[in-house]
């Protein structure tokens, strides 16, 4: 790697093999990818991600601009659901192919998992159809793959929506929460106004999911352990959840990790969001993953 950078996933010939193939099969493709190697001098499909200058979303946004509707920067052309950005993004749309959504689940799982959402548990959110990443798409696919039940109710902020949603969560007693800053708020006003707790209502933890890219909100305080989940909302919904010590830990099949700089550096090894050495915005540095997750990603915010 270049001076400054440092890199973590598996250090294996699976990881390499399987990064060399992801440039490969997009080298292979007509547009984003291929042009903007081969303008960097690149007369064949680069071998891995050693010098690869970073993408921005700037770069990524221009081609979806310039090959409407979706881009050629993706890695496929057939995709079976559709979103908006919720947060501010120089993307027009969100897109997942089926196999995006098996991933999407699987990721997912594994963070609520880390989050204290158990097989068998009963999970509920409160998302309006989008979070800062596109995660009301996807967490009840995440529950469903964990093995758990997932009970939407949609917004909480108004009076009329507030009171159907308290009512039914005494009947069927939650015990698991996933919320963006705004749900917080609003259930902790919610249960304030009822004169009761999250634990009154059987919730014994919560997730509460931002954007990467943002800062750790001000939020309530529930009264029950609340784990903060990041996800990039140009490929994974649900990427990473917050230990206690501040590590975020992600998948080591699904994304390499580096840090350039200072700068986190993401690169996707599967999903049709094709991120190549992709520059978010965030300061980061890598650190040794968990006990048990020797085979993922680790990185702290800085």
């Amino acid at each position: 790697m270049s001076l400054g950078t440092s890199s973590q996933n598996p250090s294996n010939g699976g990881t390499a093999a399987t990064v060399a193939r992801r440039l490969a099969d997009l080298y292979a493709r007509d547009g984003f990818w291929r042009e903007r190697w081969r303008r960097a001098g690149h007369v064949r499909a680069p071998e891995s991600l050693e010098g690869l200058a970073p993408t921005t979303i700037s770069d990524i946004a221009g081609d979806e601009r310039a090959c409407p509707p979706y881009g050629s920067w993706r890695a496929a052309s057939s995709f079976v659901r559709v979103g908006v950005p919720a947060r501010d993004s120089a993307l027009e749309m969100l897109v997942f192919t089926t196999e995006d959504l098996e991933a999407e689940a699987r990721v997912g799982a594994m963070a609520l998992a880390a989050a204290g959402l158990a097989p068998g548990g009963r999970e509920t959110n409160a998302f309006a159809g989008g979070l800062a990443t596109p995660g009301s798409l996807v967490v009840g696919d995440a529950a469903q793959a964990l093995g758990a039940l997932d009970m939407p109710v949609g917004p909480i902020a108004a009076a009329g929506p507030r009171d159907t949603a308290f009512d039914f969560w005494q009947r069927v007693k939650p015990d698991f929460a996933v919320l963006d800053a705004a749900g917080v708020r609003d259930l902790a006003s919610l249960l304030a106004e009822k004169k009761t707790t999250a634990a009154g209502l059987g919730i014994r933890a919560a997730a509460l999911v931002t954007d990467l890219r943002d800062d750790a909100p001000s939020v309530p305080d529930l009264d029950v352990p609340t784990t903060r989940i990041v996800g990039l909302a140009e490929a994974f919904s649900l990427l990473a959840a917050c230990d206690p010590h501040g590590i975020f830990v992600a998948p080591g099949s699904e994304v390499v990790l580096e840090v350039q700089d200072g700068e986190l550096l993401v690169t996707t090894l599967r999903h049709s969001a094709a991120l190549v050495r992709y520059a978010p915005g965030v300061r980061a540095r890598l650190v040794e993953a968990p006990v048990g997750r020797s085979q993922d990603c680790a990185f702290v915010l800085v």
